[in-house]
């Protein structure tokens, strides 16, 4: 882990690192791993300042068991992200990871289904909105929007000319043939 941590401060904030001083803000905690388990996942690191100075964590293992329950309370779907704890320079970060998850949308508790999913845009939580967050439902199901059915229509909504054009085309192909030879 210690190389990767070294490519990690390496890199800028964005869309998949974060970096934090403290935990002294767990919402705004709770709202990045959200998001990152919404959109392409990503890692928090804590015990890094805005300047990249490597600060620490003063109690590690309090901080991390402290962190494993405030996720467990604050996110659902269950969030379940890898915290390590990770020494360089003789101070312990904590390094949080999530996974995309295929249970989204997670959303905090506390904000409620619509108002508390948030995706990563850049190195910023958003909010979702209604329309996002039914997409992030069919995409962790594997379904695309256009599969979707719709049944406020009726057969009376069909476009049959557009219908009968696609038909016809599809008469002009020709059926396979199966071989079949016993020997």
């Amino acid at each position: 882990m210690r190389d990767t941590l070294n490519n990690i401060l390496a890199r800028s904030e964005g869309k998949t690192l974060e970096f934090k001083r403290d935990s002294a803000s767990p919402t705004l905690l709770m709202k990045t791993l959200a998001a990152y388990a919404n959109t392409a996942g990503g890692r928090l690191v804590i015990g890094i300042g805005d300047d990249r100075q490597i600060v620490g964590v003063k109690t590690p293992l309090d901080e991390e068991e402290r962190l494993r329950s405030l996720i467990a309370d604050s996110i659902t779907p269950h969030l379940v992200p890898n915290i390590e704890l990770v020494t360089i320079h003789d101070t312990t970060l904590l390094v949080i990871e999530v996974f995309v998850s295929a249970l989204r949308p997670h959303w905090l508790k506390a904000e409620g289904h619509e108002q508390g999913v948030y995706v990563r845009i850049g190195a910023t939580n958003c909010p979702a909105d209604i329309a996002l967050i039914a997409e992030l439902g069919r995409s962790a199901e594997g379904i695309s929007y256009d599969e979707m059915p719709m049944p406020e229509l009726s057969k009376d909504d069909l476009n049959l000319a557009a219908v009968q054009k696609c038909s016809s085309s599809l008469s002009d192909l020709k059926s396979p043939q199966i071989l079949y030879n016993p020997s």
